[in-house]
């Protein structure tokens, strides 16, 4: 039995009812947290007391090349004589794709506006949301009067990142050296997106991912499967955990907790030094709530 499954290890009676109790819990949280998110009427999300034009474009099959996303909406407001605010609205299929996309596509640049052509863009990301907002250069828009719209949103969360990255350790992170990562991990194909942080220590570095959510084993193998797979030397190897490498130098281990998340570090360290980094980074992903 490995240092994980013998958390999950209970006996006899106490067994029994903390399985039935926990799945009664379980069952309550999820009716609880896993709300439907009602249809958006569109024809009333006003800006600043403005009705959008009727030529409201819903489009559910977007043939943008942008990984998850699942409907792009455009809207247009009259604001006065021969100026109208354009909104389009990108949904993604949750946060993690649109955070990826707002900071990995390079289209966006935060609060700073962007002029393109004659007008000016800006761009707000809330949850799994990404509103870009286009006017004519010469009027400004208030920052608030933006944020406002958006707020009309259910499920609006503006900026930073999400509170998935707080189980990842805190010593030695690397101030802007965090990441999504959804299209490739650690060099190969991803089945599951992942957040990843980059970590140094005087002349050490090494990096630690964890899945954005729950994993399917199969997809945790599939992953797997296309590693360089290795087999260590000086530690005690696990059956459960992945052991790799990842290019001249890198060691790297990965594994599938009991629950499903998915839990990885490599870096340029021997693999003693991997190991005691890795468990650290396994017991603080494993004990989150998120």
């Amino acid at each position: 039995m490995n240092r994980f499954s013998t958390k999950m290890h209970m006996t006899g009676v106490a067994a029994l009812f903390g399985a039935f109790f926990g799945a009664v819990l379980c069952a309550s949280l999820v009716a609880c947290e896993k709300k439907v998110e009602e249809p958006v009427d569109y024809t009333l999300m006003c800006y600043n007391d403005v009705w959008p034009m009727d030529d409201i474009v819903i489009d559910e099959s977007p043939n943008d090349d942008i990984k998850a996303l699942v409907k792009r909406i455009d809207l247009r407001y009259p604001m006065m004589l021969g100026d109208t605010l354009d909104v389009t609205i990108l949904e993604f299929k949750s946060d993690v794709y649109a955070l990826d996309y707002y900071i990995n596509s390079g289209r966006f640049q935060g609060i700073v506006p962007i002029l393109r052509g004659s007008f000016l863009e800006q761009s707000i990301r809330s949850a799994a949301r990404i509103f870009i907002f286009k006017h004519d250069s010469f009027r400004r828009y208030e920052r608030s009067d933006l944020e406002n719209y958006v707020h009309q949103f259910s499920h609006s969360r503006h900026g930073g990142f999400p509170q998935e990255f707080l189980s990842l350790p805190f010593e030695y992170r690397e101030p802007g050296h965090t990441s999504i990562q959804t299209k490739y991990f650690i060099g190969v194909k991803a089945y599951f997106p992942v957040l990843a942080q980059s970590y140094r220590d005087s002349h050490l570095q090494w990096n630690v991912a964890r899945s954005w959510d729950l994993v399917d084993e199969n997809d945790f193998i599939a992953w797997g499967r296309q590693l360089n797979i290795v087999q260590p030397k000086g530690i005690h190897r696990e059956t459960s955990t992945l052991y790799f490498t990842a290019g001249e130098g890198v060691n790297g281990m990965a594994t599938r907790l009991p629950g499903g998340r998915v839990v990885a570090a490599w870096g340029y360290l021997d693999w003693s030094d991997l190991e005691r980094k890795f468990f650290t980074a396994s017991d603080r992903v494993y004990s989150a709530r998120y």
